[in-house]
């Protein structure tokens, strides 16, 4: 994914962060690691799988939201089929930053 890819992405993840979870912009952290070895019903071809930690318990309906508008992003983008990505939610109350835990 190239630097302009990227910039797109987060932008948007950003976005979606907030209107579906009520995370702003200045709380979301954004990572990529191409080539990861991963594969699903014997194939590799196309998938992403895409991590989102959040501080607190996000609710149903908005990971449900999240899910449907990252599907979208991730196919738009990245061509990768919403039948080939994989959301995992992990929720937290335990989160560290500048010293201090929230």
């Amino acid at each position: 994914i190239n630097t302009a890819k990227k910039k797109i992405l987060t932008t948007e993840l950003c976005r979606i962060t907030r209107e579906c979870l009520g995370k702003g912009e200045n709380w979301v952290m954004t990572s990529y690691e191409e080539h990861a070895s991963l594969a699903f019903q014997g194939s590799d071809e196309n998938i992403a799988y895409i991590e989102v930690k959040a501080f607190g318990t996000p609710s149903a309906s908005g990971t449900e939201q999240m899910t449907a508008q990252v599907c979208k992003l991730v196919e738009k983008e990245l061509g990768v089929p919403a039948s080939r990505t994989y959301i995992s939610y992990f929720a937290t109350n335990n989160w560290g930053w500048n010293g201090n835990n929230f």
